[in-house]
């Protein structure tokens, strides 16, 4: 029997007709090779967690390279001759650890460790292709595809750049004095025999397996049948691996087949069945290499990154080709490097053959250019037609062969241009390419080619336009405006929700036109303000700067020291709920979930179809819970209403889960799920509420509408000379953690084990035995650590939890239940949105007489985490607030219940505060910085001092100047620089135990305690206190998994006070252990630890020591104080931005530990710029479903949308009495800083606005500030567009 033969980590696996081609290589790498440190979120190759290196032969001619692929994309039958390398493969505590895992643990570069191997991989991949020989721009510019939501990108760049020629000096001088504080040991227990790693840690960089084998080993081992097409039969598959098109037409005569390559098009349109014939055609040797004759014909089956390499070689070599360069710059901005490795021509083409409405850009640039397409309709029988009629012919039978591409003469010039809602890794909002050729020694055109994508399916060229410009010179104001004319009468974009709006793309597509022209026409025919508007918006390489003060003699306390778990996140160690090894019999489960419209009443399921699935084992629904169906039980604090696990009756939001249905497989499960069909007795007629506005307006508002509230003022001004009215409407945010909602539930003798990425193991201990209807000490919670959460698994990771635990009782096996995304975020609950409406009255300084707010937040379908009072208490900010009235109400929408997310209900509470200080200060026409100071609380408020200090170390008011005059200098690009201020109350909400254990045998200390490790550092944290109240190394003492028979009854581990609760009771803990160990102390003299506690044991003193922190009794209520700046600069044509400079002053008290506060600051002020720039969440009105549903549609910021340079600055001398040993939080205070942006953009449009003639009136910006809302925000009129 033939089988498909490739490698892992130097182990030979072999893979027959078991596995069909929707297995992927990463289901294959987790669930059969057991190796379970590459992760999975997305399942599209958005994420990056996926990534692996593969080591291989591309044809045509066999040459071995090594390169990153996204496993979750592979099929597995596609790796025929590979060799796969995964996190585990380079380095873990066996054979010690690479390089490059220990430089990203040092610098901190792993907050959650979710989506750390991936990253690992993708630099492993590029270190070892580049040869070592790589430049800090090319490393930055390599991570497009890697996402994180935790650190904020800085550290972990700076850590890859370490490996750069160009490096830092700053960094290396880093790197050194990480290595000199000698706290991770990157050895391991094979360097007992022969270690690398005194001699700088594999710098040779020799991996297991490779250096032991020869080149022609490899080669014999990898040219497995390499000229004869082979089949691997399935069940219901036949998988043909082709040499040459005469294989591969010989099947696809035989029916219905589908013809794969990378298989990357999946990320765009997921392939939800596989015909019986897949024909792998990636090593054909016809649709392989390059040739020239007169025009250079690329091979459809080159991979895009091949031909990226290929377009800056000839552009340097052959003139005619010189505008290569422009297509590679342009294809840079396409996917990323792991899907360009294995991503074809012909299958980006392809998949703009089959969907008109793709925005491919190879299409776009090809058409641009002119080039023509063979198609391949038999062996030796091609047809050649120009790329458009390639989207008419039925391709049924036929194989797109290559590519043409002419020379262009001097004559021609080429510009185009990719609008994205981020700066890398995402589908165009319009890509446009313009072809002018002129004639000989002329400024008048002879030809023009003018191409869009994104406008319509049908859209391709301009073609009015492109004949009204043959015989004009261009670089005139009357053809500029004719031809704007034109394009705006011929451009007519239709409305593709979720994409951005028709109006904004028609206008978009136009002003590209004149932002080419600007491009290309000569300096001296156009005003010298307006060339910078000719090219899109790139920022520079980031770097940044950390400034703390460390006190040498309290350390371990106190020291910028790298998490603990730091190195095995970065080796793919560190265990996740979903990496429990492998059960026997173990099954899967997944929701089937009511996509109607809600009001809708379910009457049955019939699951028919579902069960024809091999592998289908049963069905439950809400009829099946032992106990209640609620996943939000009553005598858990902050759950006011019970809501359903599954819906019962009347479905209350799109999407809502209404069944489990179980399976031997993830895959099997899921797809399953979708052949379930729910029969409803009615199908509500309604329009579904999903916004603030449409309940204030609807019949319904006195229903859905609650007052929670009133805060009236205890004095009122009477100097009213300024009255200013305004709204601010902030949306949703998802939470986006890498780690799914996930659960696994195991039978144990007692009851049942729950592996939950839950972060409050109490609420998860209490509703899965509600729902069994079990004792609570009968199920066992356990939590390592999450892979991120950000108060999305605060409540609503219980719902899986209990999911999972009713298939475990029912069936008495270990179920796995992982959300894929797109039903994690259309069930799931997001962050609460805010509608506020205000009125503040002022005197002619600024100084509130009076203000009155009233705000809205939106719940969801329940009230359970709409905590509208405490965006009232945030809302106070620094501000003197005597003067203020506050009406607070909560409001229920027809969308799933929403929940804690990232400094929860105080960045809503502070932004809507700024706002109006903002506001007030433009009506004035005062400087906003006076303007909150003369209204700042006067008491004990630092605020004033922090802004003078930050004001110096930042140069504001020299920078402030120089974004003025830049502004003067330019029109189309225009910058500018905020300041705002922060005052965050922290205070403590319930219980959280530490559980100190001291082992005789070697004096060694473990911790067990309440809190959830999620990335915020708790774990290294409760450490250092440990190690500098008990006087010992840190490397003596382990942090255990928290589980509910250790820490029961322990709250939510949330709002930033988590570390330092179970900080505090780590520290009471260690004082009774000190307490009784000090009779033996004193009679012992200075003894020596271990022999300390021999002693202690023998004497039969109690080494093991508990404490519960209760916020009854430990810990007073405190404030964060802290300063943002933020500087951008804006493309006024484009919408896009760049954040150039982010300066952050925060009193962090006496850090307990400093590098983990920088990351957690830093983190948590990059998760709010995404959610007031290219975080929106689109619905569908009709129907209340969730548009914006995936990587794909939702984008969170990535590497190169992070600030080119961010400083961050702890207040200096800073200490807090209230604190644990004088620290403070810091988890969350920063993203209110975020707001900031708002402001920033605000002000550059105001200039751009003034610019084209506009008064200087306050105008809003939509929320969230994406490239729609800015481009819309300038007004921009066809008449602004001119040349003088």
């Amino acid at each position: 029997m033939v089988k498909i033969k490739f490698k892992i980590n130097g182990k030979t696996y072999e893979v027959g007709g078991k596995y069909g081609p929707d297995v992927s290589l990463n289901e294959y790498i987790r669930n059969v090779a057991e190796l379970r440190g590459t992760k999975a979120m997305c399942h599209e190759g958005g994420c990056g967690a996926c990534i692996v290196t593969v080591r291989a032969p591309m044809p045509p001619n066999n040459a071995i390279k090594t390169f990153a692929v996204n496993s979750c994309l592979v099929s597995v039958l596609s790796c025929h001759g590979w060799e796969v390398t995964t996190v585990e493969g380079i380095g873990n505590k066996i054979k010690g650890y690479h390089d490059i895992q220990t430089r990203l643990a040092k610098f901190n570069g792993t907050q959650c460790g979710y989506c750390t191997p991936g990253w690992v991989m993708n630099m492993y991949s590029l270190y070892q292709s580049k040869n070592k020989n790589m430049t800090s721009k090319e490393v930055e510019n390599s991570f497009a595809g890697n996402m994180c939501r935790c650190t904020g990108y800085r550290p972990i760049a700076d850590a890859f750049k370490t490996f750069a020629k160009d490096a830092d000096e700053r960094l290396l001088n880093k790197l050194v004095d990480l290595e000199d504080l000698d706290i991770m040991k990157p050895c391991g227990l094979e360097c007992v025999n022969k270690c690398t790693h005194r001699d700088k840690c594999f710098n040779d960089n020799k991996i297991e397996g490779e250096s032991s084998k020869s080149e022609e080993d490899s080669d014999e081992f990898i040219h497995v049948n390499e000229e004869r097409m082979f089949m691997v039969k399935a069940d219901t598959h036949k998988w043909y691996k082709a040499y040459n098109l005469a294989d591969a037409f010989k099947i696809m005569s035989q029916g219905n087949y589908k013809l794969i390559a990378g298989n990357t098009g999946q990320g765009v349109y997921h392939v939800t069945e596989y015909p019986p014939n897949v024909i792998d055609i990636f090593n054909v040797a016809e649709l392989k290499g390059f040739t020239i004759d007169v025009n250079l014909i690329l091979g459809a089956g080159m991979p895009l990154s091949e031909m990226m390499e290929l377009f800056i070689k000839l552009s340097n070599q052959r003139e005619e080709f010189a505008y290569l360069k422009q297509l590679y710059d342009h294809m840079d901005l396409v996917a990323h490097i792991p899907v360009r490795n294995i991503g074809t021509i012909g299958g980006n083409l392809f998949l703009k053959y089959a969907n008109n409405e793709f925005q491919s850009d190879v299409f776009l640039l090809c058409e641009t250019v002119g080039a023509m397409i063979t198609i391949a309709e038999g062996v030796n029988r091609d047809r050649r037609m120009t790329m458009p009629e390639f989207l008419r012919i039925d391709m049924r039978g036929r194989v797109i062969k290559n590519i043409l591409l002419p020379p262009l003469s001097r004559n021609c010039a080429l510009k185009t241009y990719k609008i994205m809602p981020r700066s890398q890794n995402a589908h165009a909002v319009v890509n446009a390419g313009f072809l002018f050729k002129f004639r000989p020694n002329s400024n008048f055109l002879e030809k023009v080619r003018i191409v869009y994508g994104s406008i319509s399916p049908s859209f391709i060229h301009a073609n009015r336009t492109e004949q009204i410009l043959i015989g004009k010179d261009p670089y005139t104001d009357e053809t500029l405006q004719l031809a704007l004319q034109s394009l705006y009468r011929e451009i007519n974009p239709v409305e593709a929700p979720p994409e951005p709006s028709a109006a904004y793309r028609k206008m978009l597509a136009v002003a590209l036109y004149y932002k080419a022209i600007l491009s290309l026409c000569p300096s001296n025919r156009m005003n010298s303000t307006y060339k910078s508007g000719a090219e899109a918006i790139k920022r520079s390489t980031s770097h940044g700067t950390q400034t703390f003060e460390t006190d040498v003699s309290v350390w371990p306390l106190n020291q910028p020291i790298p998490k603990l778990e730091a190195l095995v996140q970065c080796s793919g160690e560190a265990t996740f709920a979903n990496d429990l090894p492998g059960q026997n019999d173990e099954v899967f489960a997944a929701f089937v979930t009511a996509d109607v419209v809600p009001g809708s009443v379910i009457k049955d399921f019939d699951t028919t179809e579902a069960f024809k699935i091999p592998g289908v084992i049963a069905f439950y629904t809400a009829k099946d819970f032992p106990g209640e169906n609620v996943f939000t039980p009553n005598n858990i604090p902050f759950m006011s209403d019970k809501e359903e696990i599954l819906c019962d009756n009347k479905v209350k939001f799109y999407g809502q889960p209404a069944a489990i249905i179980v399976a031997d497989r993830d895959k099997t499960a899921n797809k399953a799920a979708k052949l379930v069909k729910i029969e409803y007795s009615s199908i509500s007629r309604n329009r579904p509420l999903i916004t603030i506005d449409q309940v204030l307006r609807s019949p319904e508002k006195s229903t859905r509408v609650r007052m929670d509230q009133t805060v009236e003022p205890t004095d009122m001004g009477n100097d009213v000379k300024t009255v200013v009215k305004g709204e601010i409407t902030m949306e949703e945010q998802y939470h986006y953690y890498m780690e799914p909602q996930t659960c696994v539930t195991k039978p144990s003798e007692d009851g049942m084990e729950v592996y939950s990425s839950t972060q409050w193991l109490d609420l998860t201990n209490v509703a899965v035995a509600t729902c069994l209807k079990v004792p609570v000490n009968s199920i066992t919670v356990i939590v390592r650590r999450l892979g991120g959460a950000y108060g999305g698994k605060i409540s609503r990771a219980s719902q899986v939890a209990c999911s999972s635990a009713l298939v475990t009782h029912l069936l008495g096996k270990t179920c796995r239940m992982v959300l894929p995304l797109i039903v994690n975020m259309k069930s799931v609950g997001k962050r609460v949105p805010t509608k506020c409406t205000f009125e503040v009255a002022s005197d002619a300084q600024g100084e509130i007489q009076y203000l009155k707010n009233t705000f809205y937040q939106d719940a969801g379908c329940s009230y359970n985490e709409c905590l509208t009072p405490l965006s009232v208490m945030h809302s106070h900010n620094c501000y003197d607030s005597k003067r203020w009235y506050i009406q607070a109400n909560s409001v229920l929408t027809d969308k799933y219940s929403n929940t804690w997310c990232r400094a929860p209900f105080s960045a809503e509470g502070v932004a809507m505060t700024e706002y109006m200080m903002e506001k007030l200060a433009f009506t004035l026409r005062k400087d906003p910085i006076e303007v909150r100071l003369m209204n700042m609380a006067k008491e004990n408020n630092p605020i004033p001092e922090m802004i003078t200090q930050i004001r110096k170390d930042a140069n504001f008011d020299e920078r402030r100047q120089q974004v003025r005059e830049f502004n003067r200098n330019n029109r189309w690009r225009k910058r500018a620089i905020k300041l705002i201020p922060l005052t965050v109350d922290i205070f403590y909400t319930g219980n959280f135990n530490s559980l100190i254990s001291i082992y005789h045998g070697d004096g060694s200390v473990t911790i067990t305690h309440a809190g959830i490790e999620m990335g915020q550092g708790i774990n290294t944290k409760a450490a250092q206190v440990c190690a500098y109240m008990l006087g010992i190394p840190l490397d003596k003492i382990s942090v255990k998994p928290s589980s509910s028979v250790t820490s029961p009854n322990a709250i939510v581990t949330g709002g930033s006070i988590g570390s330092e609760c179970v900080v505090f009771a780590t520290m009471k803990a260690c004082e009774i252990l000190n307490k009784r160990l000090q009779p033996i102390r004193d009679k012992m003299g200075k003894p020596a630890w271990d022999d300390l506690i021999s002693e202690a044991f023998a004497g039969g003193v109690d080494l093991h020591a508990s404490y519960m922190f209760s916020n009854l009794t430990d810990g007073k209520p405190y404030d964060v104080y802290a300063i943002g700046i933020l500087e951008l600069e804006i493309d006024v044509l484009t919408g896009n931005h760049d954040v150039r400079r982010v300066d952050i002053l925060e009193d962090t008290g006496r850090s307990l530990s400093p590098e983990i506060d920088v990351a957690q600051i830093e983190g948590a002020f990059i998760m709010g710029l995404g959610y007031w720039t290219s975080e929106k969440l689109v619905y569908d009105g009709a129907t209340g479903k969730l548009l914006t549903d995936r990587t794909w549609t939702y984008k969170i910021p990535g590497i190169k949308d992070i600030p080119a340079d961010m400083r961050i600055y702890f207040k200096r001398g800073s200490r807090n009495q209230s604190g644990v040993l004088q620290s403070k939080a810091t988890g969350e205070p920063s993203f209110c800083l975020s707001t900031v942006f708002m402001h920033a953009v605000r002000d550059a449009l105001r200039s751009a606005r003034m610019d084209a003639g506009y008064d200087d009136d306050w105008f809003d910006i939509e929320h969230p500030c994406t490239v729609e809302n800015i481009f819309m925000a300038a007004g921009h009129k066809l008449e602004h567009f001119t040349l003088k």
